[in-house]
C-alpha cells in the first residue's frame, strides 16, 4: 500500500506541476457553474409555472358548457382558454386573427397551443337526458408541458360524470320505489345532479400530507433552483475533464518507455497501475470538493444526508476512473486519446443531464441519457437536493455506478499491457 501511495503522490506532483491545471480545475468550472446557474433562473426569483394555452370550440354555448370550462380554469389556474380568455396583451397569441378549426390545428402543430378542446352541440341537453357525451381533446403535450391540461379536463369530467351518475341512480331508485311524484318531475334528475356536484365541490375526502422531512416542505430557493442543477452538473463534467487525461498520460509513458522501466523496480504491476489510477481518483474528488464548496457559498443546500452525497461522488469518480482504464486498452495513440476523451466528455455530460435537467427532454431522450454515468449521478444529486432524499433513495444510482465501475475495471485490467 505504501508503494502504491508513493506512485500516486508522484503522479499528483506531476499533475499539479502543470501551469494550467488550476484554470481547468478551479476557474473554468466555477465560472460555468455560476453562468449556467443564472441562465437556469437562479437569480431571477422563484420559478413560475408556465401558461398553458388551449384552443376551445364550444358548439353548445350553454350554461353547463360554460360551467365546464370554468371548472377547468379553476382546476389548473394557469390554463388560458382561447379565444374567450383573450386579453389586450394577446394572452392567446392570436395576433388579431379569428380562431378557426384550421388555424387551431396549425397552432397545435406549431406548438403555439398545447391542447384543443371541442364541446359538441347538444352537450347540456344530452347530459340532462342522461346520455353519454364525448368531448374531443387533442393534445400536443410534451416533457416541457406535462399532462397538467389533460389532468384538469379529466378532473372536471369525472366530477360531471359522477354527478350524472348520481342523477341516474336517484331517478332509478325513485322509479323502483314507485315514487311517481319524483320520477315524473322533470327537475328531479337535475336537482340530484346539482346536489351531487355541490357535495363533490366540497371535497368530502381530503388527504392530509405529512412529508418525511421539513426540507421537502419548503419551496426551493432561487439559488437552489438554478445552482442546484448547474453545480453538480458542471462538477461531474469537469471530473471527466480531470480524469480522462490519464489516457494520454499512460500512452505517453508507454511510448517513452517510462512505464516499462517502472516494472523493473521492486514494485508489482498492480501497484503501478493502482497508483496511477489513485492519483486521478484523488484529482476527481478534489474537483468535486472545489465546485460543491463554491455551490455552498452560492446558497445551494445539499440535503440532509451527507454520507449519501459523498457516496455518489465516490461512485461516479470510481466509474470514470475505471472507464479511463478501459479506454487506455482501446486507444492506440495520443492523437486518438485527445479527440476521443474530449468527444466522450462533451457527449456524456449533456446526454446525462449535466447541462440541463433531463426532466425537460422527451421520454426517449431521458431513457437514452441513462447510458451515460452522468445521468445516474445527477439522479442521485437531484433526489438529495430537491426531494429530501437519503441514502436509501440514492442507492440505485450508487449501485449502477459501482456496477459500471466493476465492469470497466475488469475489462481494463484483463486487457491492459505495459508494453
Amino acid at each position: 500500500m505504501n508503494k502504491l501511495w508513493h506512485i500516486a503522490r508522484n503522479d499528483l506532483r506531476l499533475i499539479f506541476k502543470e501551469k494550467d491545471i488550476w484554470i481547468n480545475l478551479v476557474v473554468i468550472p466555477l465560472v460555468l457553474s455560476y453562468v449556467i446557474g443564472i441562465a437556469s433562473g437562479s437569480m431571477g426569483g422563484a420559478q413560475t409555472t408556465p401558461t398553458l394555452v388551449i384552443d376551445v370550440f364550444d358548439a353548445d354555448q350553454s350554461a353547463l358548457s360554460a360551467d365546464f370550462l370554468n371548472q377547468v380554469r379553476a382546476t389548473y389556474t394557469d390554463v388560458v382558454l382561447c379565444p374567450m380568455d383573450q386579453t389586450e396583451d394577446d394572452a392567446c397569441r392570436l395576433e388579431g386573427t379569428e380562431l378557426t378549426p384550421e388555424l387551431a390545428q396549425t397552432r397545435l402543430e406549431d406548438k403555439v397551443t398545447l391542447a384543443q378542446l371541442e364541446i359538441p352541440a347538444g352537450f347540456a341537453s344530452q347530459i340532462a337526458a342522461g346520455e353519454t357525451v364525448s368531448v374531443i381533446y387533442r393534445s400536443n403535450e410534451t416533457a416541457a408541458a406535462p399532462s397538467y391540461i389533460l389532468q384538469a379536463v379529466q378532473s372536471v369530467t369525472q366530477k360531471l360524470g359522477g354527478a350524472l351518475t348520481a342523477a341516474r341512480v336517484g331517478t332509478d331508485i325513485a322509479l323502483a320505489l314507485d315514487a311517481e311524484q319524483f320520477a315524473d318531475d322533470p327537475t328531479f334528475g337535475a336537482d340530484v345532479r346539482a346536489r351531487a356536484a355541490e357535495v363533490w365541490a366540497t371535497n368530502p375526502i381530503t388527504i392530509n400530507r405529512i412529508d418525511s422531512t421539513a426540507y421537502v416542505d419548503s419551496q426551493p430557493s432561487a439559488a437552489q433552483q438554478g445552482f442546484g442543477q448547474s453545480v453538480p452538473g458542471m462538477a461531474s463534467m469537469y471530473v471527466m475533464f480531470a480524469i480522462f487525461p490519464a489516457v494520454t498520460a499512460i500512452l505517453l509513458e508507454r511510448k517513452q518507455w517510462t512505464l516499462q522501466r517502472l516494472t523493473t523496480m521492486p514494485v508489482s504491476r498492480a501497484q503501478i497501475l493502482g497508483g496511477k489510477l489513485l492519483a486521478r481518483f484523488i484529482v476527481g474528488m478534489i474537483q468535486y470538493v472545489i465546485v460543491f464548496a463554491f455551490g455552498a457559498v452560492l446558497g445551494v443546500q445539499y440535503g440532509n444526508d451527507l454520507l449519501a452525497l459523498v457516496l455518489i461522488m465516490i461512485s461516479f469518480v470510481l466509474c470514470i476512473t475505471a472507464l479511463t482504464l478501459a479506454l487506455t486498452t482501446l486507444i492506440k495513440n495520443i492523437q486518438q486519446a485527445n479527440g476521443i476523451t474530449l468527444f466522450l466528455t462533451l457527449t456524456l455530460a449533456p446526454l446525462g443531464g449535466a447541462w440541463w435537467s433531463l426532466e425537460i427532454v422527451p421520454a426517449f431522450m431521458k431513457t437514452l441519457g441513462h447510458i451515460s454515468p452522468v445521468a445516474w449521478a445527477m439522479d442521485g444529486y437531484t433526489s438529495l437536493l430537491f426531494f429530501g432524499g437519503n441514502l436509501s433513495t440514492v442507492l440505485p444510482s450508487i449501485g449502477v455506478l459501482l456496477g459500471l465501475a466493476a465492469v470497466f475495471f475488469t475489462f481494463g485490467v484483463f486487457r491492459f499491457k505495459f508494453d
